[in-house]
């Protein structure tokens, strides 16, 4: 290696493998899986197996895992007290005001929240791997563009074709856009700005000595998670596996590897914490939804049999409370994760 041609080394967290397999796969393994079983995917959709699997063991279980982060590591609670009891308060006095005033906007209001939570997890992720680059304002912009760009394109792909056959939360929550004649000027800027990425990350890597692959696998993974799970295939089987498999473990993971980065904490994070983990997360999830089957939905009850003869709400007074009840762990999950990360370094941290 010359030497005005620096070596910077790779920008793993924690454990190349453990990174690999928590943070990274889920993005690319998911995709594999369906082009791979192209036929099933197409022709399947959404069973009580794959939603167990994907939406209760994954998408629900992940939300609950910020009170491992926050709510249950005491030194921190304790930091962030006020913000972390005001933020679930505040949200709930919302919701319920404005699932009082009309459920659509409700609903339409949490599934863009949601969405922009998705999409700044990717934004989080790719800056977190770039935290050891050597990069001008120029490459961080490039850098900016192209993750959202393997986001906001499908997003703008769904707005404009797919509102009606695919959903976020409930039938209909996205805005249905006229603008089919716009179609090619953003495919166009979709592949300008892969190719100046491509073309920005080629020099660099060839300045510094080293390819980012964490970072890369990170912006490969989003664009083939969010182009195959919205663009490709429009079946709610194909996008929830991409969507929440890319989105959950990764979450779940950071978590983790924080956790295990903690040099004081009441619960152990190490190998036998897992269980433990992963028990309690999948009970809340569970608990949660059994609610929501017994209260609102009445659409599994094969998996929560609980009250099935009861019929579901409809006092809309009664509904304003339940709903945004059940919803506030995700929704105070999705406001708090503009917060967790920033927070000033943690001093019960090891590194």
């Amino acid at each position: 290696m010359t030497p005005d041609r620096p070596h910077t080394t790779q920008a793993w967290l924690s454990s190349p493998a453990k990174e690999t397999w928590l943070i990274l796969a889920p993005s690319l393994l998911p995709v594999a899986v369906v082009l791979l079983f192209q036929n099933y995917f197409t022709r399947h959709e959404v069973t009580s197996l794959w939603w167990i699997v994907l939406v209760l063991c994954i998408d629900v279980s992940h939300v609950y895992s910020t009170l491992f982060r926050l709510y249950w590591d005491r030194p921190t609670f304790h930091q962030y007290k006020h913000l972390l009891l005001t933020i679930p308060a505040v949200a709930f006095i919302v919701g319920a005001t404005l699932h009082f005033y009309s459920a659509g906007i409700f609903w339409r209001v949490l599934a863009y929240i949601a969405v922009f939570h998705f999409v700044r997890q990717q934004y989080g992720f790719m800056r977190l791997y770039s935290r050891k680059e050597r990069s001008s304002k120029l490459i961080r912009i490039i850098d900016t563009l192209a993750i959202y760009n393997a986001t906001l394109y499908p997003l703008l792909y769904w707005h404009l074709h797919l509102t009606q056959e695919l959903s976020w939360f409930v039938k209909g929550d996205f805005i249905a856009l006229n603008g089919l004649a716009i179609d090619p000027i953003l495919t166009g800027i979709f592949i300008l700005i892969i190719a100046i990425y491509s073309i920005k990350e080629g020099i660099v890597s060839y300045r510094n000595g080293v390819f980012n692959i964490p970072k890369n696998m990170i912006m490969i993974g989003t664009y083939l998670s969010w182009y195959v799970g919205i663009v490709m295939f429009h079946g709610d089987l194909v996008f929830t596996l991409l969507n929440v498999v890319a989105h959950g473990i990764p979450y779940m993971g950071l978590i983790w590897i924080h956790g295990e980065k903690k040099a004081n904490t009441t619960f152990s994070f190490g190998i036998k914490g897992i269980a433990v983990f992963a028990f309690v997360l999948i009970l809340l999830a569970y608990t949660e939804e059994t609610l929501w089957d017994i209260f609102v939905w009445k659409d599994h009850t094969d998996i929560f049999p609980f009250f099935a003869q009861w019929a579901p709400l409809e006092n809309p007074v009664l509904l304003s409370i339940i709903v945004p009840l059940l919803v506030l762990p995700q929704l105070t999950h999705y406001v708090l994760d503009g917060f967790i990360w920033r927070f000033s370094k943690d001093n019960h941290a090891r590194i």
